[in-house]
């Protein structure tokens, strides 16, 4: 069965997903004039593949996802968009065939939720991309938080909680480990949403807002707020 946050896209893009496009678009390493290669990594149901598809119809895009699964739902989704297409694949085994095909790689939301990033991003840099762009949970100091959740309010079929990563990584590192696989450009823009998000019935994850006293709005899950960061490394 696929999760209802695959299908909610569809209807409804994340603001996180317009901005962050947004603040690509408007440094040019996405562009409606250009037609580039794009992979979108980890790209689940392919919703923002397809987002993505319709603003640069110039451009060809190639969403990758682990779960087949959410490949063929996908596709049934975008099969009468002739510049997007989705295959199934492992971030960590991808397939030679793809190294030297893009002009660029974004991830949206997934960094945080793998068990590392040093490999992860290795691996896209191996694909030899002109620029990589991700969307993730960063901290701008030099310190970086490994957390893993046990959440009971949903069980899996082999034990009593389900288990997630809900990593927060130093900017300060990750510049550091792009600058050594060759992409000496960096920028990143902090994500302020601009709406509120209400907070969920239950004390299961789900991200709400809260504002503070200078009139920001956080964004929590649980018991974490959740820094969400746009990031892009270039040649």
């Amino acid at each position: 069965m696929i999760d209802i946050y695959h299908c909610r896209q569809y209807e409804r893009v994340n603001k996180s997903t317009e901005s962050f496009v947004n603040w690509l678009e408007g440094m040019r390493y996405l562009q409606k004039d250009v037609g580039q290669n794009i992979c979108d990594m980890a790209c689940g149901g392919g919703a923002n593949t397809l987002y993505l598809s319709n603003i640069f119809e110039k451009s060809s895009f190639t969403g990758i996802d682990l779960s087949e699964e959410l490949v063929r739902y996908g596709n049934e989704h975008i099969k009468e968009q002739n510049n997007c297409r989705l295959y199934q694949g492992d971030w960590y085994r991808l397939d030679e065939n793809w190294i030297g095909k893009f002009d660029g790689i974004v991830s949206f939301q997934t960094l945080s939720w793998l068990p590392e990033y040093e490999i992860a991003i290795k691996k896209l840099a191996e694909l030899n991309p002109r620029w990589i762009a991700i969307s993730s949970l960063f901290y701008e100091g030099d310190i970086e938080y490994n957390i893993k959740l046990k959440n009971y309010y949903r069980p899996t079929d082999m034990q009593e909680y389900g288990e997630a990563y809900y990593n927060i990584y130093s900017l300060v590192r990750v510049k550091k480990h792009f600058e050594s696989l060759g992409y000496k450009k960096f920028n990143f823009l902090p994500f302020e949403i601009d709406i509120d998000l209400p907070k969920p019935d239950n004390l299961d994850i789900g991200t709400y807002t809260v504002r503070t006293q200078e009139d920001k709005r956080l964004q929590i899950s649980a018991a974490l707020m959740m820094p969400w960061y746009f990031i892009v490394a270039s040649k």
